[in-house]
């Protein structure tokens, strides 16, 4: 124990007397770590979730009970059923939306506070929610909100119905208000009916009883197979992937760290095997030095992504709840898992860090070298040919970027190694001075060629995801006028058809069903424009085929006709030329897939059919609104303010096709908020590898400079010559990474998002964008590495020449 000691003492003093090492050693695996610990941390509160009831109680949530597909409440016998078993524990939540006298619209929830009061759930430390500030006598008639979005009202008291409720902060509700469910049932005339019952500690066997016992008048679902599940799941997995590219860049920076710590080291740990160490005990300590600095950094890197989180969880949660149906809010708060998975990453890293010193020996024979190159290129061309999952997809990625980390230090060595034309000694002297500086730069030229090529895939599948909307767009959403009224009636669509000044009207009608299949069953969302094929123009089939008549007619025969959107078809593998069949409740009908059409925006499977169909079926379904395609030469200001003075249908429930696209498209780019900050993240990390290698080499290269200098070389010249050296090999850099981005794009739209989103898409390449981002990426890249040489070369000539 005592020789155990003498080892921790003598490292720890290593460390104080190196503190810039300790510190970048540090700062490389949390800030890596952040990027994991952020998107993890996201993803853990999502599946979480749950974990408390609506109702405010510190009890998990297993199962929901919700009303048949087709109906938006459940009734009021359903409730009354259950109230009479004691042995299923419940609680109530009635959910909807209202209208202040401001004309903003609310989302509201209901529960019953009753349950809240009567516990001491709340006086838990461990509580997410903090207690209300009202009094107990006005409870039932307090309207609970967010503080954040409580400041966006302005005002204590929210005015409904002519009537007055005072409001109150209460953290964690997020983007919906929480009141007693008697007020909403007020307030939404529910007359006793729900939304949906959470059920608490539900086992299968108890789930079937209450299955049969419901007969078919309510659904049992739990709670972690809810859409936003099944939907959300390849947008964290994505994320996920990105914060660990962001992690290895991170590593290349305590790489710099480890080996001059190795290489500083030496002579103390002769000298310590000298004093009569055990080589056995050198290697134990030294274990346990590097494990307690790599839950040092988990630790640091969980409390930055802690930080992090709660900078995107507002872009996150705008993005779930718009696409992936969330219906909580997330508060990331540091979670001993964040630290575990830190740990356990920079645990791997540094055992990879010594395994590869004995690689790196053996693939520096030329035989080794081109044999594992041809190997990666073998197993690339592979994996492009059997991806089927999105795990291969991204180890395609991963194989790509080990090719190009394989051939990058050769090209760059050849750079160098090559006949240059000039005959000045000074560049002569560089040219031979860079092939030795190459390996000692070679992390921070990797992590930089590995934030670029990411950044430039993302720059690459951003531009064609963003171009391919616009075109979607453009066809979806062609009508002049979309009206959404609050009363959707066949009278208003007969007189909206009537009138001559519009030449097209169309209906969005949704109802949501299921198809069932031998295997299982899959949720669905049945969707219908119009009666027949010409009012579904705006949706284009595989190939930008146009819908026809063989595709949607009115038929009359046993098996309708539908189309199915592209997700239906890639991810849950309904297919053309099937029958599905597709049921509502009690009812149901044959249905023949008949096509594929393009769905951007929508993970969910969706069939298209007539209204015909869905009228003759029986379904229950949702009239949001017509839209409608002017005539010739008739003014869209005019025919809104039609609409507005003779059909009594609000300024606010119209909308002008562009509004409406760029509506859409607000909504889309908020998808890539997050990402864009990723790679910010990646990229600063990378830049700040530049920094630090290039002071280090400085360090290293006093004693040459100081003979350079004394030589008669100026300053001026001296720095002219490694701003040089910095410019070829960051040009080199970029001339790699460019190639290697777009493959990444190429490999993202070409596998990831088809077989992750469901989206097909074709490759766009930006050029002007791509430069300028290079360039940017150069400019800052030479500034960080001129700095350090700057520095260095202030010291006074005399001070370098005493170190000789």
């Amino acid at each position: 124990m005592t020789e155990f000691k003498l080892i921790l003492f003598a490292f720890w003093q290593f460390y104080v007397r190196h503190k810039g090492l300790l510190v970048l050693f540090v700062l490389g695996f949390s800030l890596g770590t952040a990027l994991i610990s952020a998107i993890f941390g996201l993803n853990l509160e999502a599946s979480k979730r749950y974990s408390n009831s609506s109702a405010l109680l510190e009890v998990p949530v297993s199962h929901f009970i919700k009303p048949t597909l087709g109906s938006e409440r459940l009734p009021v016998s359903v409730r009354q059923q259950l109230s009479w078993q004691t042995e299923t524990h419940f609680e109530v939540v009635l959910e909807g939306r209202v209208q202040l006298e401001s004309g903003k619209w609310l989302n509201i929830k209901g529960v019953n506070l009753l349950h809240w009061i009567s516990q001491s759930a709340l006086n838990k430390k461990d509580s997410s929610y903090k207690e209300p500030k009202s009094q107990a006598s006005s409870l039932f008639d307090t309207i609970y909100l967010d503080p954040k979005l409580l400041a966006r009202l302005e005002s204590n008291t929210l005015n409904l119905n002519g009537m007055s409720y005072a409001v109150s902060p209460m953290e964690g509700l997020g983007f919906q208000a929480l009141m007693d469910i008697s007020l909403a049932d007020k307030l939404l005339n529910a007359q006793g009916e729900v939304s949906y019952l959470e059920v608490f500690d539900l086992d299968e066997v108890d789930e079937l009883a209450l299955t049969k016992q419901l007969k078919g008048q309510a659904r049992v679902e739990r709670a972690d197979a809810q859409a936003f599940d099944t939907l959300s799941g390849p947008f964290f997995f994505n994320l996920q992937a990105l914060a660990l590219l962001g992690y290895i860049v991170g590593a290349f920076l305590s790489f710099n760290a480890i080996k001059l710590a190795f290489s500083s080291r030496a002579a103390q740990l002769k000298q310590l095997y000298l004093l009569g160490c055990q080589p056995l005990k050198l290697k134990q300590a030294m274990f346990i030095e590097l494990g307690a600095l790599g839950l040092l950094c988990a630790y640091f890197g969980a409390l930055l992504g802690v930080t992090l989180a709660n900078i995107l969880v507002a872009d996150v949660t705008q993005v779930l709840r718009s696409f992936y149906q969330l219906d909580r809010s997330l508060t990331v708060d540091l979670n001993w898992a964040m630290v575990a998975l830190g740990f356990a990453l920079n645990t791997a890293v540094l055992s990879i860090f010594f395994l590869s010193n004995r690689l790196a020996k053996v693939i520096k024979h030329k035989q080794v070298f081109w044999l594992c190159l041809a190997a990666l290129c073998i197993v690339a061309v592979l994996l492009a040919l059997l991806a089927k999952s999105k795990l291969v997809a991204l180890l395609l990625c991963a194989v790509i970027l080990l090719i190009f980390f394989c051939i990058t230090p050769g090209i760059i060595s050849r750079v160098f190694s090559s006949q240059w034309p000039t005959h000045s000694v000074l560049i002569l002297w560089l040219k031979a001075d860079s092939q030795g500086q190459i390996k000692s730069l070679l992390s921070a030229v990797l992590a930089t060629l590995m934030a670029m090529g990411a950044a430039i895939g993302m720059l690459v599948m951003v531009k064609s995801f963003s171009q391919t909307l616009d075109g979607h767009l453009e066809n979806r959403l062609s009508a002049d006028l979309y009206v959404r009224p609050a009363v959707v009636s066949s009278n208003m669509h007969h007189t909206l058809e009537q009138m001559a000044e519009i030449e097209r009207v169309g209906v969005y009608w949704q109802a949501r069903s299921e198809v069932i299949r031998e295997q299982d069953t899959i949720p669905i969302k049945l969707l219908s424009f119009g009666r027949d094929a010409h009012l579904h123009q705006q949706v284009k089939l595989l190939g930008g085929k146009p819908v026809t008549s063989e595709h949607l007619s009115n038929t009359t025969d046993a098996v309708y006709q539908c189309l199915v959107n592209e997700p239906g078809w890639r991810i849950y593998g309904i297919e053309t030329d099937q029958v599905v069949q597709v049921k509502q409740g009690n009812k149901q009908f044959s249905c023949q897939i008949t096509g594929i059409f393009y769905d951007y925006g929508e993970q969910e499977a969706t069939l298209l059919t007539t209204t015909g169909v869905i009228e003759s079926s029986g379904f229950s379904y949702q009239a949001f609104g017509f839209s409608l395609t002017l005539a010739p030469d008739i003014d869209i200001n005019d025919m809104t303010k039609y609409l507005v003075e003779h059909l009594f249908i609000e300024s606010t429930q119209i909308s002008v096709n562009k509004v409406f696209k760029q509506y859409a498209k607000q909504l889309f780019e908020n998808t890539f908020s997050v990402t864009h900050a990723l790679n910010l993240f990646i990229m600063l990390i990378a830049l700040f590898g530049v920094w630090v290698s290039f002071l280090t080499l400085g360090r290293r290269q006093l004693q040459q400079m100081a003979t350079l200098q004394t030589l008669g070389v100026t300053r001026l010249q001296l720095l002219a010559a490694k701003l040089l050296q910095t410019l070829i090999i960051l040009l080199v850099t970029i001339m790699l990474a460019i190639p290697l981005g777009i493959l990444l794009g190429w490999v993202l739209l070409t596998y990831v998002m088809p077989l992750a989103f469901g989206w097909s898409m074709a490759m766009v390449l930006d050029w002007w964008a791509i430069l300028a981002f290079s360039i940017v990426v150069l400019v800052l890249a030479m500034i960080v590495g001129a700095l350090p040489m700057l520095r260095l070369l202030k010291r006074n000539i005399a001070d370098s020449v005493a170190q000789l």
